[in-house]
Order: C-alpha cells, then structure tokens, then sequence
C-alpha cells in the first residue's frame, strides 16, 4: 500500500476503473483553504501541474477554482512557468518570519512578502507582469472564492468578531450559520463564460477578475475576519471582502459549479491534504461534519495517507498553528516543512506512476 489516497465519486470512480485517467479527462481542477496545510500537498500539486497536466491535448481550457491557499497555489499555477512558480510559492510562505507579535499588520506583510514573490519571480518583482501571465495562460481560467461581507461582518474588528462568534455557537446546528453575514462572491477570469448556480442556500455573485483587481481579490480570498485586515475593493466601496472558506472551506462543486454545459464537462481534479471534505470554516471543529459522496460525484481526491501524515515532523501535517509554536525556534520551523515539501514531491511521483502505468484504475476506491 502506497502513501497516496485516490479516492473518486460514483462517475469519476467508473470512468477512472474502466479508462484510468488521463489529463483529457479534466475539466476543473479545485483547491481548497488551509493555510499552511497545503505544504503537505506541495509537491503533489507540483507534479499534477508540471508534469501531469502538461500532457494535456485537449485544447478547452481548465477551470481552477480555490479558496484561501487553494486560490493563491492555484493562481501560481495558472502562471507560465508553474514548475517554478510553485516551489516559490512553497519557500516564500515556508520563510514567512515573526520577530515581533503574531498579529494582523504582521500577517497581511507577510502574506503580502508570499505575493509579491510568487507573481514577481522571473520579472525582477514586477507583479503585474506575473499577473498578465494567468491571463494570457491558453490552458486555464482561473476562478478566485471569497466572501462578500454583510451585517456585522461588514463592520469594523469589534463588530466582526461578535458577530463571528454568534455564527460559531450556531455552526453545530447548521450549516448556514452564516446567513445574512456572507455573500458568495467569485471572481473569474474575463475569458470565462462559466455561470455558477448556487443550491445551498447562499448565492453567487459572479465577478470579472481584471488586472486591477486581482492582487486584492486573491488577498480577500484568505483574508481570516479579526485576524487580517478587511480588503475594499474600489468598484465595490460599501463592502469589505474575505475569507472565501469561510463558506467553501474544502469546496464542494455540488454547491454551485455548473451541472451542465462546456464547463460541467469533464472530472474535477481535487488534490487534498485531507482523506475528507468539510464544507464550512466551522465544521473544522466538529469531526463528524464531512461532506456526503453523493455532493462529490465527479471528483477525483488525491491525498496523503494518515499513516504518512503521522510520520512526518511533529506527527502531523503542517499548520497555522506552528507559527506561534516556534516563534522562537523559527529555525526549526523552516526545517520542519522544508522536510514536509521534501517528502510530498514522493506522493506526486506516486500519482504520475499511477496514471502512466494504468494501476491508478485498481488503486482508486470510492469516497
């Protein structure tokens, strides 16, 4: 047994043991939030991108939808050069350092250092070059999440944090805890002519990602309410924009991707950290909060084992957390994911065998 779970819905899981599965059958590849979580995954991501996806002949572009982190690794991704657009992105979001306090304006600089240096590299910083690149990138669209803010969300850091903590003693009764506090707002690329339709209760405001607007809609896209800074976009000044997983945590396409037409077509491609999918930020707390097959039906997951979650430094994947645990050893926290980066690229070379070999059609099992 390998250390890399594939696990497929009821369509994808017949389609993948009857024809394995090759980069043709993708029409969208999904990434969720997590923070630092993802470096479990970075070098998976790195070799469905660089190596899997480059094979690729079909010549109708890929959505790439994500939240959070998901959105910034996805965006990276859609660059021109992703084989070295990602191992930046992974050393520059591994390097972020905290001499000071762990607190909001020490975040946003640092997720702003992530940035500049995953859409500068290769133009001497010039992020708007970098940016122009995703646009101008044949084989993807890439499409942003995040939450258009309402009520006392829409307020300032005292506001927000009361009316955060309302929806987190309703979240273990509900799944729309968030009501009237959050709008689904999604930001795609201008070549796009996905239309998505909402069917959990929260709608859809579908918005053109522009050249102007990007920077700020991919900061807003992991924009933690209380914890970073609100972000104002200047088409939309009565409003403040975050954190898109707080409703689409682990995104789920049965919550409002297309059920038909060009872009319905085709597997969702979901590389995970996580053997498991949760819909909201707050069902993270609640352990039997796991989204049903039946919403998962077209995708492919690709995960980590816990087995090899739990060999890996500290036992466990990387996370949030490990920033205040070694605010004064960050030396060992650089070593600590460096190793974890090191050992993911072996879950990727695992995935490629898979796929080339035809075993992947044995491999796979149901979610």
């Amino acid at each position: 047994m390998g250390d890399l779970v594939i696990a497929a819905g009821a369509t994808a899981l017949a389609h993948i043991r009857k024809n394995g599965l090759s980069p043709d059958d993708v029409g969208a590849i999904f990434g969720a939030s997590g923070a630092a979580k993802w470096l479990a995954i970075a070098g998976l991501d790195h070799k469905v991108f660089a190596h899997f996806m480059a094979q690729r002949t079909d010549k109708k572009p890929v959505d790439l939808f994500g939240t959070s982190v998901g959105a910034f690794k996805l965006a990276g991704a859609a660059r021109a050069d992703a084989d070295s657009t990602l191992k930046v992105m992974a050393d520059a979001y591994i390097a972020q350092s905290y001499e000071g306090p762990v607190d909001r304006t020490s975040i946003d600089k640092q997720t702003d250092i992530v940035l500049e240096q995953s859409m500068g590299h290769d133009h001497d910083g010039d992020m708007a070059k970098g940016i122009a690149e995703i646009f101008a990138n044949e084989k993807y669209h890439l499409h942003i999440g995040t939450v258009r803010c309402h009520g006392g969300l829409n307020a300032p850091v005292a506001r927000q944090a009361v009316a955060l903590a309302r929806a987190g003693l309703l979240s273990p009764f509900t799944d729309r805890h968030l009501i009237g506090l959050v709008e689904r707002t999604i930001f795609s690329d201008p070549r796009s002519d996905i239309s998505f339709s909402a069917r959990d209760g929260f709608a859809v405001r579908q918005a053109r990602l522009s050249l102007q607007n990007f920077t700020k809609a991919l900061r807003a896209s992991g924009a933690i309410p209380v914890y970073m800074a609100s972000v104002q976009l200047e088409e939309d000044p009565a409003h403040v924009y975050h954190d898109g997983g707080m409703l689409d945590y682990h995104p789920v396409p049965h919550s409002f991707w297309p059920r038909s037409g060009a872009s319905a077509k085709g597997l969702v491609l979901y590389p995970h950290f996580y053997d498991h999918f949760k819909l909201r930020w707050f069902d993270k707390f609640y352990p039997w909060r796991k989204v049903s097959a039946h919403k998962l039906d077209n995708v492919v997951m690709l995960a980590p084992t816990p087995q090899w979650a739990k060999a890996l430094p500290d036992g466990k994947i990387p996370s949030r957390q490990d920033f205040p645990k070694y605010r004064r050893n960050e030396t060992q926290r650089f070593e600590n994911w460096r190793e974890v980066v090191r050992r993911s690229h072996a879950l990727g070379d695992e995935f490629i065998d898979a796929c080339q070999s035809g075993k992947i059609s044995d491999m796979v099992v149901p979610l």
